[in-house]
């Protein structure tokens, strides 16, 4: 067995078509493996057609409690006037950790995505978060119980050790901050109960993985166990609300379908596989 072994992961599968066109372009010409699915995303249906027609691509459930609009109704805990949940992870915690947002509103919530997907006929392999919402407490413990009782194995544990390159950006000492305080979350939560894999990659440089920034960090992998790359591959979509985030997702495509990347893995002897293998 080789030594290490990666999961190389997309996020937001079901945010927009043109998301998911990247995603599996980056399965089917690329190194990508695993992808997780938002039941509450207006592509789900498409995203849906798409996994299913690719048996090989392992499908998670990315759990939103942010920027999208809730599958349960009924109450106006989650939402603002619009029927949208808060814009960022940030104002969500400010909400549920001032008691604004009940606990019992958001198990509702994440259970509804699960159901959605499982009814849809997807096999759901792990549970992960959009802006690592799962990390948070009782939240966490909400997405453990929640796995349990739904047969689901794994879960991200998004803790990415800092490494020196992230200490010559001051640009992003920012992102950097907010890497340090999720890992923490995530360390200290009941997440660690469930499956996870032994590090995590892809926190510091999200969004803007291009071909270099993913050599160097393939290229600064442990030579042992078992590594999560998240990645956000998608094509370009001029129209799309979610430009405002300055994602680069077609960057990201090109990377994870470069020969050059994938001459890397061989010559390093990382074997790729998915939450699956968990």
């Amino acid at each position: 067995m080789p030594a290490l072994r990666l999961i190389v992961h997309a996020d937001d599968f079901g945010l927009s078509e043109a998301i998911d066109d990247g995603i599996v372009e980056a399965h089917d010409r690329g190194i990508v493996t695993s992808a997780s699915i938002m039941a509450n995303g207006p592509a789900f249906p498409h995203a849906v057609a798409l996994a299913r027609a690719r048996p090989a691509l392992d499908v998670g459930l990315h759990l939103t409690l942010t920027e999208l609009e809730p599958l349960t109704r009924g109450s106006r805990a989650l939402v603002d006037s619009a029927n949208h949940m808060p814009r960022h992870a940030v104002q969500f915690a400010a909400r549920y950790l001032t008691g604004r947002i009940p606990l019992v509103e958001v198990r509702r919530e994440l259970e509804a995505q699960i159901r959605r997907a499982l009814d849809a006929g997807l096999c759901l392999s792990h549970l992960d978060g959009h802006q690592h919402v799962q990390v948070l407490p009782g939240v966490a413990r909400v997405v453990v119980e929640l796995a349990r009782a739904y047969g689901i194995r794994a879960v991200r544990c998004p803790a990415e050790r800092v490494r020196l390159f992230m200490l010559r950006d001051a640009a992003r000492l920012c992102r950097l901050a907010e890497q340090l305080a999720v890992g923490t979350a995530a360390l200290l939560s009941p997440l660690r109960e469930l499956k996870r894999v032994d590090a995590f990659v892809g926190f510091f440089h999200g969004g803007r993985l291009t071909e270099e920034n993913l050599m160097a960090l393939l290229g600064a992998l442990p030579s042992r166990g078992t590594v999560e790359l998240m990645c956000h591959p998608g094509r370009d979509d001029p129209g799309s609300a979610f430009n405002a985030w300055g994602y680069r997702w077609s960057a990201e495509t090109a990377a994870l379908t470069s020969p050059s990347v994938r001459e890397l893995l061989e010559r390093r002897g990382i074997e790729l596989i998915s939450y699956r293998d968990v």
